[in-house]
């Protein structure tokens, strides 16, 4: 049976650049492969859900990008993404990108996959609120967080911040210039720059 890692990812996904940085920070070999997920049947075998990012470890599956990153994290010989004397602020953090991230997918999917008609502008309010309300948080935290070391929370919090731009607004960065500076100096690396969402399969 093989060993090789496959990283069944999406081309927008937040959640699977998330893993796929992580893999490229530690150097992790591994083959990514982006998927359509409304036309990937063969994935039910692995992730009755059908999301990605779903990582393929030797026949069986990993699901969840927070599991995904433990697990690359723990396969690795580098040092450790995860900090231990803020390990569970760490964990705390990304747990609140994670929130960013999903209220920006289901604003998209809101505001794209549905009729004008049919939108809930109740709903799409709500998800703009509790994306800004995070962002604003992380920035009153920046101090605590920040260095030059780049730990698992930083990772979280520049896919979040960049997918919100993506999918949503870009003047987040108004009321939190120390997160829109970081930001821009973090998208320098290659890791970001070879991770830019792409072109999204239609929603079917």
């Amino acid at each position: 049976m093989s060993s090789e890692l496959i990283l069944y990812n999406g081309p927008t996904s937040p959640f699977g650049r998330k893993c796929k940085v992580v893999a490229l920070i530690l150097n992790i070999e591994h083959k990514e492969d982006k998927i359509n997920i409304y036309k990937s049947r063969f994935l039910d075998e692995f992730n009755p859900l059908r999301q990605v990012p779903t990582l393929i470890v030797e026949g069986k599956a990993i699901t969840d990008s927070d599991n995904i990153c433990l697990y690359l994290d723990n396969l690795s010989n580098e040092k450790s993404l995860y900090p231990k004397d803020r390990y569970w602020d760490c964990m705390t953090m990304i747990s609140v990108t994670n929130g960013i991230m999903e209220n920006a997918v289901n604003r998209y999917i809101e505001m794209s996959a549905i009729s004008e008609v049919e939108q809930r502008k109740k709903a799409i309010e709500r998800y703009e609120k509790k994306i800004l309300r995070s962002i604003n948080w992380i920035e009153n935290k920046f101090e605590e967080i920040f260095s030059n070391e780049i730990t698992m929370d930083q990772i979280a919090i520049a896919c979040a911040l960049d997918y919100t731009s993506f999918r949503y607004t870009s003047d987040w960065g108004i009321e939190n210039p120390k997160l829109k500076a970081w930001l821009e100096n973090i998208s320098k690396n290659d890791f970001m720059k070879s991770t830019k969402p792409g072109v999204s399969f239609k929603y079917e």
